[in-house]
C-alpha cells in the first residue's frame, strides 16, 4: 500500500515538473530547467501528504494527492515542449492520467473496504507510475522521478 502511494507521489512530482505557456515552444534546455524547478516545488507539497498506516487513511491521502495532481496537470497542459519531445510528452500525460485513474480506483476500493480491489489499483498505479518515471527520464526531467 505504501509503495503505490509513494509512487503516486512520485508521479505527481513528475507532473509538477512541467509549466509554461504561450504558443512558442520551449527549447530543450528551457523545458528541462522549468520542469525540474517546478518538480522541486511540488515535491515538498506531496511529501507533506504522507503515507497511510491503514486502509482507512487511504481515501483522504489519495484525495489530497490527486488535488495536487490536478493542479499539476493544468500546468503541464500549458507547456509547449520542443517538437521532437512532443510524442514522449503526450505519453507522459497518458501515463499520468492512468495513474490518476488508478488513484481514484484505490480511493474507492479503500472506502469500500475491498482489499482485492485495493491491491488491483495498487498494481495498476505502480505500473503507470513506473512508465511515467521512465518517460520523465527520457524527457530530461530527472528531478521529477523518485
Amino acid at each position: 500500500m505504501r509503495g503505490f502511494v509513494a509512487a503516486l507521489v512520485g508521479v505527481l512530482v513528475l507532473l509538477a515538473g512541467c509549466g509554461g505557456g504561450g504558443d512558442t515552444r520551449l527549447s530543450r534546455e528551457e523545458f528541462e530547467s522549468q520542469g525540474n524547478a517546478i518538480c522541486a516545488k511540488y515535491q515538498k507539497q506531496l511529501q507533506a501528504v504522507g503515507n497511510p498506516s491503514s486502509i482507512d487513511e487511504i481515501p483522504d491521502l489519495v484525495d489530497q494527492a490527486v488535488a495536487i495532481l490536478n493542479r499539476e496537470i493544468a500546468e503541464i497542459a500549458a507547456l509547449k515542449p520542443p517538437a521532437d519531445m512532443q510524442t514522449e510528452f503526450d505519453a507522459l500525460i497518458d501515463a499520468s492520467n492512468n495513474t490518476k485513474d488508478a488513484a481514484a480506483d484505490l480511493s474507492q476500493a479503500a472506502k469500500d473496504g475491498d482489499r482485492a480491489a485495493v491491491q488491483k489499483a495498487l498494481d495498476e498505479g505502480n505500473a503507470a507510475s513506473k512508465k511515467a518515471d521512465q518517460i520523465a527520464t527520457q524527457l530530461g526531467l530527472d528531478s521529477c522521478t523518485p
